[in-house]
């Protein structure tokens, strides 16, 4: 096949592809998030059977979209997007030099986005095998990652901001035993967790948003761990006293029980 005719096919096919991006009614994010490269990207997911059809926004945001997808069964999906153009590219690295997974990383804006979400799929990819509530991990190419979608009938479960919590202190038993699991288990640190990060799924936290994780042996780990401690005690004071030591204490114990898996080491 020609040239001329491969590119002429493969414009078609983007054509299809975008016929199955739907919802999407803000023309300039549009523009922004879909750009030829992700449509690429979109098409070679799409053909490998990950998903079938986009149908609208979960969530905006200055770098990365999520939004709601099918697969050929209809069940719900996940997929975020990074843009490629947007992204603050000189702040990824401080979370992705000095983690040992990632020793090589093109130094442009499109390798160390590329790298970002491998990261993020990485880190879901050791949690949910950790057994911390984290949206399973399905696929990842270039900018595009594909995961479990949290929520209920096509509606996105809510972020813990948005929530009055019934039961806090269960809650916050609940949230810290998976923090606990994510560090003494997957051997990760969260590095921006908050309750901006949490959403809230049959009265039960669920951690998201992962791509900031970096493993304990991370230069900067006990700083953004820190950090994460200090966001989750901040937050739980409106409903309750939380000692910060005891949290920290807490999470940081890890016994023969918390061992970290073998099959988590990716």
């Amino acid at each position: 096949m020609s040239i001329d005719k491969k590119l002429s096919r493969l414009e078609r096919e983007l054509d299809a592809l975008r016929k199955k991006i739907k919802g999407v009614e803000d023309l300039k994010v549009a523009s922004e998030v879909f750009d030829r490269a992700t449509l690429l990207t979109l098409y070679e997911l799409t053909n490998k059977g990950y998903f079938d059809v986009m149908q609208g926004v979960i969530k905006t945001g200055k770098e990365s979209n999520v939004f709601l997808a099918r697969d050929r069964e209809g069940n719900p999906l996940a997929i975020k997007i990074h843009r490629v153009a947007t992204s603050d590219f000189k702040a990824m690295t401080k979370y992705i030099e000095g983690d040992p997974r990632f020793p090589r990383m093109r130094r442009n804006r499109r390798g160390i986005v590329y790298t970002w979400v491998r990261k993020e799929f990485k880190n879901l990819e050791r949690a949910h095998l950790a057994g911390v509530r984290v949206p399973k991990p399905i696929a990842f190419r270039n900018n595009v990652l594909v995961m479990e979608f949290i929520g209920e009938d096509g509606v996105a479960a809510p972020m813990l901001k948005s929530v009055t919590l019934s039961r806090p202190e269960d809650f916050f038993r609940d949230l810290l035993a998976n923090v606990k699991k994510l560090y003494c288990r997957a051997n990760l640190v969260h590095a921006d967790l908050s309750e901006y990060n949490i959403l809230v799924k049959d009265g039960l936290p669920v951690i998201i948003d992962l791509s900031s994780g970096v493993v304990k042996e991370h230069p900067h780990a006990q700083e953004f761990f820190a950090r994460d401690v200090a966001n989750l005690v901040r937050y739980f004071r409106r409903y309750f006293s939380v000692d910060y030591d005891e949290v920290y204490n807490y999470i940081t114990s890890c016994g023969d029980d918390y061992g970290v898996s073998e099959d988590s080491q990716g």
